[in-house]
């Protein structure tokens, strides 16, 4: 069978047949993505998306937890070091033995750590003692002490009270320099003005409300809240009063080969010396680790322990007194 010959540009004008493998002129390509595809491509968005948020959180809780821990840092230790520098600067006005000291007379110097089991409304007398004074120290009546009536000397009591640590300066004066007062009695005459309940919320009340005035007018500061508080002193057996026995202690034992004692400490010690040494013991909380510091304070557990190690900020100082510069008499 003879086929007419065909010229070239009418074999261009001969459609082709339509191919599996090639798509009909009529339809359009498309780029877009199917619905298993894109149900696949939020999946994983999510996945990346909480993956990213729990990095996120993670490190803002880490951060927001260090710079807590920093400001407590930094409280802790303007604490320790306000307590030294008040200590550097104490005096007492008898270098006898407490046990040569007759009963009627006062201490001059009082120490008391708050018990463990105290009720958060029990104002406990932490430190008090007698200090070279500041001139912008302010009277019980809330006006500057006049250099004129007073003995160069402030009173200094550090209370504790409701889980908040206070310090108190009042100036000391006498009344006649004829016949002037022990020391002793002058801080003794103060003491119930310090360890009043309503005075320390009054405190308080003021820091909350700036716009509240408290009723005692003389210098105090509110150290910090959600604290817990240890002080200890050491000082030889010869200085202790004896009179109460909660604070009487036994001597420490002689260290071996040494033939000598070192001094006993005391957590509660009223004497008319000053002690060698001060121990103390800062443990700081923020509001979140202190409420969880309140629940699992009094577990024992495994669990419960290693918790308690990471909550809050503990400080711990020796601050031991000078023996040389001068006499420590006011």
């Amino acid at each position: 069978m003879i086929f007419p010959c065909l010229r070239s540009d009418a074999l261009l004008s001969v459609p082709f047949l339509p191919s599996p493998l090639r798509p009909l002129s009529g339809r359009k390509n498309r780029s877009g993505m199917t619905m298993i595809e894109l149900v696949a491509a939020l999946a994983l968005f999510v996945v990346i998306l909480g993956s990213l948020m729990t990095v996120l959180n993670t490190a803002t809780s880490l951060w927001t937890s260090s710079r807590s821990q920093q400001h407590e840092q930094a409280a802790a230790q303007n604490i320790s070091e306000l307590i030294a520098n008040d200590f550097y600067q104490a005096v007492t006005d008898s270098g006898l033995a407490s046990n040569d000291v007759p009963e009627t007379t006062r201490p001059t110097f009082l120490l008391s750590t708050p018990p463990t089991n105290a009720s958060p409304d029990d104002v406990t007398l932490v430190l008090a003692f007698a200090r070279h004074a500041s001139p912008q120290t302010f009277t019980a009546e809330g006006v500057l002490a006049d250099p004129n009536l007073r003995v160069s000397l402030d009173a200094v009591f550090y209370t504790f009270y409701n889980n908040t640590l206070f310090r108190h300066v009042i100036p000391l004066s006498y009344t006649s320099f004829a016949e002037p007062e022990p020391l002793g009695e002058l801080l003794h005459d103060l003491r119930a003005a310090v360890e009043n309940k309503t005075v320390h919320d009054e405190f308080l009340a003021a820091l909350a409300d700036p716009s509240q005035e408290p009723s005692a007018k003389w210098t105090c500061v509110v150290l910090a809240q959600r604290v817990e508080l240890v002080v200890q002193a050491a000082l030889p057996e010869a200085y202790v009063r004896k009179q109460d026995n909660a604070y009487d202690r036994e001597p420490t034992e002689a260290a071996a080969g040494t033939g000598f004692a070192l001094p006993p400490t005391y957590d509660r010690l009223t004497s008319d010396v000053l002690p060698d040494q001060l121990d103390l013991a800062l443990h700081l909380f923020n509001e979140a680790d202190w409420s969880t510091w309140q629940r699992l304070k009094n577990d024992t557990s495994d669990d419960a322990t290693r918790k308690k190690q990471h909550l809050g900020v503990l400080l711990s100082k020796r601050i031991a007194f000078p023996t040389k510069g001068g006499s420590r008499l006011p």
